[in-house]
């Protein structure tokens, strides 16, 4: 009874209740959703009124009441609680809920949580018993679940599903009329789709996904003062039965805390170290190889497989350097340059720099400039925006490909009383940098091979995509 939780919401951007179960009876009062949102906006309100842009925080208590959330696709997963409750483990079950949800639905948006509302209904009474946490796991709930999913696209607005049911049965037209054999490619919306469908058919196929996020501190003259990358390596299995497979990673791979040493070099950079790897349950290290090959059975849905650590240094994909240029007495211009330190033949996807200029800044206007790769198309420097209010500026770089540089030019108007040669550039906020990278991981880690034991006549499907992010990736300049 001390982990039973009283009611679970789901309520959109706007407001709306887009779903609501009551296990034990009112929390409150009044409206659990109105309480939850009152809160919310009131919190956001005042982080607007003192320029912090602060976020609310994930657990907080009103009159006696515990509300838990969590935001996925930009809605919100509430759970309530009367007791003393164990806050890390409210969270665990909120996004384990919004996985299995996923895996069911296919895509989890406002329109699918409209069109498959008994399907979630019939989850969650499986999920809890009396408020009480039961399994989460959806290949245990497939046993239980009855009701099949309705078709959702991913994103109806943008035709981003629709161009890639397109591109799909052109790459399959092409195959077949030039005899290729199997395609190399796959949009990524062909794994936005329900683990359960009609008569329980599968396609037979695993979608691997390898996503590394990088926490990195520029200083002034472009040189890192702090930097790790956490990584994972994640499955979304649509595979009939339960096969076995083996996974093997590179053979110059070494793991502190499994005594994993490799041998060779990774891409000629030496032995990649990872500091600590935890697995999934379904994962086990193949102790017959001296390299990091492991052993695992693939359950349905969505899932990490393995997550990982490294502190080594490596190079940093996006280099950002400031300088600052005098335009008479009282004019100063603030000089953002950004250079992409990786191969050509990769590109960097809505790079996005956000930095506050300081306050006695007036009269600001900004200006951008491209100096793309030589041979190479016309780079696009992107578009800058200046909020007036409070003098933040925001620059968006749809593409970067590698080794060219972009430049932006924030051009201010000093104080009467402020000489431009007396400024410097700590009185300039953080530049906060946002991107990510298909098809490269600045590890250099790669899946060597993933094979099935036993695949039948017709061998399953392998999809494997790479992706470089920024969790915390900041130019600090003091």
């Amino acid at each position: 009874q001390k982990m039973s939780i009283e009611e679970f919401l789901i309520i959109s951007p706007r407001g709306d209740t887009l779903l609501t179960k009551n296990y034990v009876g009112s929390a409150v009062n009044r409206s659990t959703a109105d309480t939850f949102l009152e809160y919310v906006n009131k919190h956001q309100l005042h982080g607007q009124a003192n320029k912090n842009n602060s976020t609310v925080e994930p657990i907080f208590v009103v009159d006696g009441v515990t509300f838990c959330h969590i935001q996925t696709s930009k809605m919100f997963f509430v759970l309530t609680s009367t007791k003393n409750v164990q806050c890390a483990t409210l969270i665990e079950i909120l996004q384990r809920l919004s996985r299995v949800f996923k895996d069911y639905c296919g895509v989890l948006t406002e329109e699918s949580v409209r069109r498959n509302f008994l399907l979630l209904y019939e989850l969650l009474d499986e999920c809890f018993d009396r408020g009480c946490p039961q399994g989460m796991s959806t290949e245990l709930l497939k046993a239980y679940v009855y009701n099949e999913p309705a078709a959702v696209q991913g994103v109806p607005s943008s035709g981003n599903q629709v161009l890639g049911k397109q591109l799909n049965q052109l790459s399959d037209a092409l195959a077949s009329q030039v005899n290729l054999g199997e395609k190399k490619t796959m949009t990524s919306a062909a794994a936005n789709k329900p683990i359960m469908s009609a008569g329980d058919k599968k396609d037979n196929t695993i979608f691997v996904d390898v996503i590394e996020k990088l926490t990195l501190v520029l200083n002034r003259n472009g040189s890192v003062s702090q930097q790790y990358v956490n990584g994972a390596i994640q499955l979304k299995s649509f595979l009939s039965g339960c096969p076995e497979m083996k996974l093997g990673l590179n053979d110059a791979l070494s793991i502190k805390n499994l005594g994993v040493v490799g041998s060779g070099s990774a891409g000629g950079g030496g032995v990649l170290a990872i500091d600590d790897m935890s697995f999934h349950e379904c994962l086990r290290l193949d102790e017959t190889s001296k390299t990091a090959a492991f052993k695992l059975y693939a359950p349905d849905g969505e899932f990490t497989l393995l997550t990982y650590r490294i502190t080594s240094p490596f190079r940093p994909p996006i280099i950002v350097t400031p300088f600052l240029e005098t335009q008479g007495p009282n004019g100063l211009d603030y000089i953002v340059r950004v250079r992409a330190d990786f191969p050509a033949e990769k590109s960097a996807a809505n790079v996005l720099l956000t930095f506050m200029l300081p306050p006695w800044a007036s009269s600001v206007s900004v200006e951008t400039a491209a100096s793309p790769v030589a041979a190479a198309k016309p780079l696009s420097p992107g578009r800058a925006e200046v909020d007036r209010k409070t003098l933040s500026v925001a620059w968006l770089v749809p593409k970067l490909p590698g080794g060219s540089e972009v430049l932006l030019r924030a051009k201010m108007v000093l104080p009467t009383h402020t000489r431009a040669s007396a400024c410097d550039l700590s009185e300039f906020g953080l530049v906060k940098v946002n991107f990510e990278m298909p098809m490269y991981l600045v590890s250099g880690l790669q899946i060597k091979y993933l094979d099935f034991v036993h695949a039948g006549k017709t061998a399953p499907n392998k999809w494997i995509r790479y992706l470089t992010q920024s969790l915390s990736y900041v130019g600090r300049w003091t």
